[in-house]
């Protein structure tokens, strides 16, 4: 039986040609394939743009270098294409030829036999602006066939983004109460990464149902943390995350919940961290102690609001990490609706420890929360979190006094 997954996580040439050689990997609504490269002409740069901007519909995979039966759309054998400058190429035709332009990813897996060929993987994630123009045509796709969109389609299509990207906002705030409920206060961290729109609602359905929940799921928290530490210390954001904090995940701890699994973080006062992952894919993450009270300085009576902006970016870096590594764990290419919000803050300061002198002019944040919501490409989440960072926090950040040291090389 052809199977209809929806993406293949190819990373070396072997596991590409073995899961061809399976006769398993078929043309489908979310993958399609190419036996050569695109042309020069216009018409075939033409054609490129139309087959990327279909798939940012919905999102998925144009791969480059694979021969298949036009009568099934089943992969029959790799083709290696040549590799030289195709992705610079690829990038300027879907920045120059589709309207409003694509942020993409271009990977290269080259041919052991022949470096200088191998297989283009274009990475297209599920776009907030879609559906996409090429000549002032929208297109779209249905099933392997690229095609203009009628007028009725595209009012639908914007319709449901708009309701889509409400998703995390209700994400967020439901997060934020199940967090009250345990215990962690009305000035909890609060974080949801959405998938937006919610093409499929229970695509890790099954792995939260199966036998082996806590070995894949522990996996892709680990790998979160490793990305932490892994950080490149003379970033900016190396300086604001906390590269040795876990989630101390065990197999124990994970409590059904509708829709998904609820894992609680307890210490010898309770439950201090709730993190939940949905069957759609979606991420909360709850955290307590992020604003509190304490002495102005060692033995002081006197106390003083203070914020832990450094807790705060450290959790909020490892849900949008572990989104990310659902996301890829389960082939899906989208954008992430991101909300986060942080209760109590009224008359806090920032944590503010003696090698960073500058934030001398901190000021106490003059409102009580702080709610943000952006987006993120699938594409983004996987690589550089910086700038999701930075559109989260900056305000925050600046509202305290304290500048932009997301943005600042001696953050």
């Amino acid at each position: 039986m052809v199977s209809t997954k929806r993406t293949w996580n190819w990373h070396d040439w072997k596991c590409a040609e073995e899961d061809v050689a399976s006769g398993e990997v078929r043309e489908h609504q979310y993958l399609e394939m190419k036996r050569d490269n695109y042309g020069t002409e216009n018409s075939h740069r033409k054609e490129l743009a139309k087959d990327v901007a279909a798939l940012a519909v919905y999102g998925g995979t144009l791969v480059i270098g694979i021969e298949e039966d036009n009568a099934t759309g089943r992969a029959t054998r790799l083709s290696p294409v040549d590799l030289s400058g195709q992705v610079e190429r690829i990038q300027q035709i879907c920045a120059g030829r589709i309207d409003p332009p694509l942020q993409i990813a271009v990977d290269e897996i080259s041919d052991p036999s022949d470096p200088s060929k191998g297989l283009i993987l274009i990475d297209i994630p599920a776009s907030p602006f879609a559906p996409h123009q090429v000549d002032g045509r929208y297109v779209g796709r249905a099933d392997r066939v690229v095609r203009s969109l009628t007028d009725a389609e595209v009012v639908h299509l914007h319709r449901f983004r708009t309701v889509s990207e409400d998703a995390v906002v209700g994400d967020l705030e439901r997060a934020r109460q199940s967090g009250e409920e345990l215990g962690l206060g009305a000035s909890a961290l609060v974080v949801a990464v959405t998938p937006t729109p919610l093409l499929r609602p229970e695509i890790i359905r099954d792995e939260l149902a199966s036998g082996s929940w806590q070995s894949w799921l522990r996996d892709i928290t680990e790998s979160a943390e490793a990305r932490a530490r892994a950080l490149d210390g003379n970033l900016p954001l190396a300086q604001l995350v906390y590269s040795q904090r876990g989630l101390s995940f065990t197999s124990r701890n994970g409590v059904p919940v509708p829709g998904g699994r609820s894992f609680r973080y307890n210490g010898s006062d309770g439950c201090h961290l709730v993190l939940e992952v949905f069957d759609s894919g979606a991420v909360t993450l709850a955290a307590r102690g992020i604003v509190g009270e304490y002495p102005t300085h060692r033995g002081s009576e006197d106390q003083e609001l203070i914020l832990e902006q450094y807790e705060a970016i450290t959790y909020t870096f490892l849900g949008l990490a572990i989104f990310s590594g659902l996301a890829k764990h389960a082939g899906l290419r989208c954008t992430a609706g991101i909300g986060l919000h942080i209760g109590g803050l009224r008359g806090a300061v920032p944590h503010r420890p003696p090698s960073h002198g500058f934030w001398s002019s901190a000021v106490p944040y003059r409102d009580q929360t702080y709610k943000r919501v952006t987006s993120a490409t699938t594409v983004e989440l996987a690589g550089d979190l910086t700038g999701v960072l930075d559109r989260l926090y900056g305000n925050l950040l600046r509202g305290l006094g304290i500048g932009d040291p997301l943005r600042k090389s001696d953050a």
